[in-house]
């Protein structure tokens, strides 16, 4: 007879990833809800389109400034301009689960859409 493994500390992390990723999602949705109140400019769009890699920099034109208010990696330039930084508000309001796989797959969004913020 064989004894049942104990799901160890991968298993649980891996049965709370679905909670981390919510409470992800809502600190990134709060973070990216302060940029309107910036007054987001053309010169801002402009800007950040300039940090673009060169293939990529005509479709964001072409998309223009209006599409680029729902875009995360917009929203987070203009914040960031400005001194809102996104690493310390994340670490100020998420669990330290929720922070380490943030932290370790590339600061993501959750289950945010990688093109698109609601407003």
């Amino acid at each position: 007879m064989t004894r049942p493994q104990s799901p160890g500390f991968t298993g649980l992390l891996f049965a709370a990833i679905p909670d981390l990723l919510t409470e992800i999602t809502r600190a990134a949705k709060a973070y990216y809800a302060q940029a309107p109140a910036l007054g987001l400019t053309q010169t801002d769009f402009l800007d950040w389109v300039a940090t673009l890699p060169i293939n990529r920099q005509a479709a964001v034109r072409r998309q223009g400034f209006v599409a680029a208010q729902a875009e995360p990696a917009f929203l987070r330039y203009c914040l960031e301009w400005r001194g809102y930084d996104m690493w310390g508000f994340m670490a100020a309001r998420l669990s330290l689960a929720a922070f380490a796989l943030w932290e370790a797959n590339g600061q993501f969004n959750g289950d945010l859409p990688p093109n698109g913020i609601a407003r």
